[in-house]
């Protein structure tokens, strides 16, 4: 009987302090846990979603490096304690599991969004149909390239090009955001040379983002056959109607007033059978012209948000529209308006691509004539 008791007394001894080891690992990990959340609310209150390029850089490199390899440390302890605490090895077995899981788990996300998704490019089909034309017309929109150099991706994104056959491409900007050693000089002969393999028979236009300020001081024949229309206008003879493109500047692109100025005076010059496209490289614009007579309008610059959070959706689009018109096709009242997330990523002073529930992207948007109500 003695025997038993002192046994008895051993093993309660022996789960008190298993139990408190094991509050320690549960513990362990609420105390990461806080401290997770703790460091990227700080990164949101130093102006992340402003957006704050810098703090996005810091919180990406945090959440998908540092953190994970701390969290590997942690295992590895709970992994040594596991074999000092022979009475608890199980318990603290798991703990380190757990570490270990979510660590190699970050790891995997980093790769994904760094190296996978942003190059899964998504071709979107949209079909639109209109009275003003009699023949239908194959319009590609791309936007936000943003290329950190010229590489396999790109030339891949012109292949694809390529293979849709548009009768014409319209581009809203952002071709190049060179991450050194790379140069606009050593890059956009690059592009340009994959721009001329894939030109349309009617033509490749485009408007100026934020990424190419080079782009002004370069003449329009060296363009060729990229147009670049800031502030400027060009009719299309389409051999079955006529497409009338306006090309809103930068700024007058993230300007609603100006944008409306511009655009009053663009819709006076043009006539009421013309298929009207208007585009810019930010969305701000659309906010004001849902009530002119305008067919489409196209615009890009928000990268769908690039980061985009199951049930809140883009963390981050950089512009003033409901987050909702922050990517894809929709009516905005006359006009029906396609913002594109974007075939690249923002490399803002490095950054790295960045892609997460949002893939690159660009729309075919097939023009046909309406068909006649019997």
């Amino acid at each position: 009987m003695k025997e038993l008791t002192e046994l008895a007394m051993t093993d309660i001894g022996t789960r008190g302090r298993g139990g408190r080891q094991w509050r320690l690992g549960v513990c362990s990990v609420l105390v990461v846990f806080c401290y997770v959340l703790i460091r990227n609310f700080l990164y949101v209150k130093a102006g992340m979603l402003r957006p704050n390029f810098t703090e996005i850089h810091k919180a990406y490199d945090f959440n998908l490096w540092e953190l994970p390899m701390t969290l590997i440390g942690v295992a590895v302890f709970f992994a040594l304690l596991a074999a000092t605490w022979r009475g608890l090895r199980k318990e603290l077995i798991w703990i380190a599991l757990l570490y270990a899981f979510i660590a190699v788990d970050l790891l995997g996300l980093r790769y994904y969004v760094t190296n996978l998704e942003p190059q899964r490019l998504v071709v979107h089909h949209v079909r639109l149909e209109t009275p003003k034309l009699t023949q239908p017309i194959r319009l590609l929109h791309i936007s936000d390239i943003q290329a950190g150099s010229i590489s396999d991706y790109e030339v891949e994104i012109f292949e694809q090009i390529k293979a849709l056959s548009p009768d014409l491409i319209l581009n809203t900007g952002d071709f190049l955001q060179v991450v050194p050693p790379a140069t606009f000089a050593s890059e956009f002969p690059k592009l340009l040379a994959l721009i001329k393999e894939v030109n349309p028979r009617l033509g490749t236009y485009a408007v100026y983002g934020d990424t190419e300020r080079e782009l002004y001081s370069i003449r329009a024949d060296q363009l060729a056959p990229l147009q670049v229309l800031s502030s400027r206008s060009a009719q299309i003879d389409t051999g079955g109607g006529t497409i009338n493109l306006h090309g809103l500047s930068l700024y007058q692109s993230k300007n609603q007033l100006w944008a409306t100025r511009t655009v009053e005076q663009w819709l006076d010059q043009t006539k009421s059978g013309d298929f009207r496209i208007l585009f810019g490289h930010a969305p701000d614009y659309a906010l004001k012209v849902v009530d002119l007579p305008i067919d489409l309008c196209l615009a890009g610059h928000t990268h769908g948000g690039q980061v985009r959070l199951p049930w809140y959706g883009a963390l981050v689009i950089d512009s003033e529209v409901p987050k909702e018109w922050a990517r894809g096709f929709r009516r905005i009242g006359i006009p029906y308006l396609n913002v594109s997330a974007g075939a690249g990523s923002n490399r803002f002073e490095g950054l790295p691509p960045l892609r997460l529930n949002c893939p690159t992207e660009m729309t075919l948007i097939e023009l046909v004539p309406m068909r006649s109500i019997r």
